[in-house]
This record gives C-alpha cells, sequence and structure tokens, in this order.
C-alpha cells in the first residue's frame, strides 16, 4: 500500500489555498492548511508533515522565517517556498538559511507544478531510503567488528591476481 503524503500550505489568501487543494486533489496527498507561519507551526507540532509549501509573504512572520524555523524543527520535512517575484537575495537567503528544497514563482504552469511536487516527494522518499541503508550498513559494520573481536582474522579474504577468493 502506498503512504499517502500530506502536504502543509501556508497562504493567507484563501484563493490560492483552494487553487493548490484543487490542482493536488487527484494526486495522492493529504493537503492540509494554515494562514499564518504560527498556525504551521501548530499544525506541525499535531501532524506528521513530509513537505511544506508556504508563501514568502504570510502574518506573523514571512515564509523565509517560517521556513527556517521547519529546517530546525523538522529537517526531515522538505519545504516549497512561493512567491510572486523572482529576487535573487531572497532565493540565496532560502536556500542557504531556511534549507528550502525549491522555490516557485506565482506563475507556474499547473503540470510543471504537480511535476514539481512529484519528484520532491521522490526526493523525499530516496532520501528515508539512504538513512535506512546508512543505518543497517552501521549495525552490519559493529557485527563485523564483534565477529573479529571473538574470530581474529574471520573478516579477512584473500584472493588471488584475478580476484578470485583463495581458500
Amino acid at each position: 500500500m502506498i503512504k499517502k503524503h500530506t502536504i502543509l500550505v501556508v497562504d493567507d489568501e484563501e484563493l490560492f489555498i483552494e487553487y493548490i487543494q484543487r490542482l493536488l486533489s487527484d494526486e495522492n496527498y493529504n493537503v492540509i492548511t494554515a494562514s499564518s507561519g504560527q498556525e504551521g507551526l501548530d499544525i506541525l507540532q499535531k501532524q506528521q508533515v513530509s513537505m511544506v509549501i508556504s508563501e514568502y509573504k504570510i502574518p506573523l512572520m514571512n515564509g523565509l522565517e517560517f521556513l527556517e524555523k521547519v529546517r530546525i524543527i523538522y529537517p526531515d520535512i522538505l519545504t516549497i517556498m512561493v512567491t510572486d517575484h523572482a529576487d535573487i537575495e531572497l532565493a540565496i537567503k532560502a536556500i542557504n538559511e531556511a534549507g528550502v528544497y525549491k522555490i516557485l514563482l506565482k506563475s507556474w504552469d499547473d503540470i510543471d507544478f504537480k511535476n514539481t511536487i512529484k519528484r520532491t516527494m521522490e526526493s523525499l522518499q530516496m532520501i528515508k531510503e539512504r538513512d535506512v541503508l546508512i543505518r543497517k550498513v552501521k549495525t552490519h559494520e559493529v557485527t563485523l567488528k564483534d565477529l573479529e573481536k571473538r574470530y581474529p582474522g574471520i573478516t579477512k579474504v584473500e584472493k588471488d591476481e584475478d580476484g578470485c577468493i583463495v581458500p
């Protein structure tokens, strides 16, 4: 069974939120919403979320400040910042300070937007799989060290010039 990812959309413009919900309604995502950064943080405390999409201009704190807090408190959540103007300084801050995965201009193509969300979720899945593999490798390394302590030389393998194991 495929897990249904939850996406938190943060914006104070109800029309934009409805638009995102409509765009993603035929995808396998659970879309929840907040109208401010603080409300978004409150939701994140209560609910597991895979991705946050936030407008830059939101009440109480801007999207950059909000996404920076998300990165610090919830480092496994991928974030996308949406803005209606291209600003290279904002983009650099978003990536370097808030760890934003992607920045989108509001004048996007709907298909491109859906593909961006899909690729972001695929990246999230690959990150999780990588982390599982790293944990397995570390576990195996500990096991091998323990075996080597109990049976010195057991992990040593001799090979001939062709790379074949020598008995």
